[in-house]
């Protein structure tokens, strides 16, 4: 690792763009947890801050360790910009994703108890006999 910042910095740019695009990743699960718990306001309140802190401590100790714990800028400019842009592209169809997958368990789950009862109705009658 070199030791004057402007040397380093397309490697911390690099990082920065990883980090970023991570806690959006953090996001879209915390996302995705408060989607499946049916929207409950505590679960959402507690993944959101869950993210949230994450995604602090992530950008803290990356520029902690690759910029010598100097926030500039930039470093808080562009981890914000490619957290913004994963979650309007990328966080988008993780969530259409995740929601095409629900439908689909819950369509296969109403056929299965709807052919469940269809047999026991069956069963019932031929027992009634």
């Amino acid at each position: 690792m070199i030791l004057f910042e402007t040397l380093n910095q397309p490697y911390i740019l690099v990082w920065l763009i990883f980090s970023g695009f991570l806690c959006g990743l953090f996001f879209d699960f915390a996302q995705t947890i408060t989607f499946l718990c049916n929207n409950n306001k505590v679960v959402k309140i507690v993944f959101d801050a869950f993210a949230t802190l994450s995604s602090f401590f992530v950008l803290f100790f990356v520029n902690l360790n690759l910029n010598y714990g100097q926030f500039r800028v930039y470093v808080v400019f562009v981890f914000l910009l490619f957290l913004f842009l994963e979650r309007i592209s990328v966080g988008k169809l993780i969530a259409k994703t995740n929601s095409w997958c629900y439908n689909l368990f819950k369509k296969f789950t109403n056929y299965i108890t709807k052919e469940k009862n269809i047999w026991k109705t069956k069963k019932a009658k031929r027992n009634s006999k």
